[in-house]
């Protein structure tokens, strides 16, 4: 899937599903860990994209990501938006099923991504319906395989309705107070900063493909793009998080 994102959308049902138990930033991440690797390395992914790589090393890239995420990006995040949805992980009772709860979840999220990469490629992955993924369709004049097709439709499709959970999720969560002019001031320079990092970083890859060559192989290109732009910009937000919460807990945002 062009739009690694996209397989989150999944994670809020699952959650419902699952009355709470199993965390929804958990499940999110579980849905988006067979492609993750990538931001680890120059490979295509392929290894993490098979069942038998379910436990390794998908669940331990995603729990992982999971530490990064409660420990890092979520305090930080929360504070930046102004958000108030505490864990309530104060008893060793509830904090053991919180973290079985993040383990079931990167499996579950994961078994989904690999389903439904299953149903929209034709390669390694597929389990189902190959003929009539292999078919071509006409759209706008052009002829295109039924898989891609899938690929790109399913990954837009799913972004504005992710978009919209957040947008609910914030309306629901949001503190009463306003966020302080400082931490504004903070979250909007680490924003503008993790952006151009990440556009310098595709704009540095691709400078060495001429355009011919970025038209023949633009599915390919554009996800290698996507892939360089998050690994830029994971490092510059990771350290800018980090900066963030040295300082807040000196007060130096009060």
């Amino acid at each position: 899937m062009p739009f690694t994102l996209s397989h989150a959308v999944l994670a809020p049902p699952l959650a419902k599903l699952s009355k709470g138990y199993l965390p929804t930033a958990a499940l999110a991440i579980g849905c988006m860990t067979p492609d993750l690797i990538r931001l680890f390395t120059q490979q295509d992914g392929g290894k993490t994209h098979l069942w038998n790589a379910l436990i390794y090393p998908n669940l331990a890239i995603g729990l992982i990501f999971c530490l990064l995420w409660y420990f890092i990006y979520r305090p930080v995040l929360y504070r930046f938006l102004g958000l108030q949805d505490p864990l309530q992980l104060t008893q060793l009772k509830t904090r053991m099923g919180f973290v079985i709860g993040v383990v079931i979840s990167i499996l579950v999220g994961v078994s989904t991504h690999l389903i439904w990469d299953g149903l929209t490629h034709v390669d390694f992955r597929t389990f189902a319906f190959r003929d009539f993924l292999s078919q071509s369709i006409s759209l706008f004049g052009q002829r295109f395989p039924v898989h891609r097709v899938l690929q790109i439709g399913t990954s837009i499709v799913a972004l504005p309705i992710l978009v919209w959970m957040c947008i609910h999720y914030f309306q629901q969560f949001r503190q009463p107070s306003p966020v302080s002019s400082k931490i504004k001031r903070y979250a909007w320079s680490l924003l503008g900063l993790t952006l151009l990092s990440g556009i310098y970083s595709v704009w540095d890859y691709a400078r060495y493909f001429s355009y011919d060559i970025w038209v023949a192989n633009l599915y390919y290109f554009t996800a290698r793009s996507i892939n360089e732009f998050s690994q830029a910009a994971l490092v510059i937000f990771s350290t800018g998080c980090l900066i963030f919460m040295f300082l807040d807990q000196k007060q130096y945002f009060e």
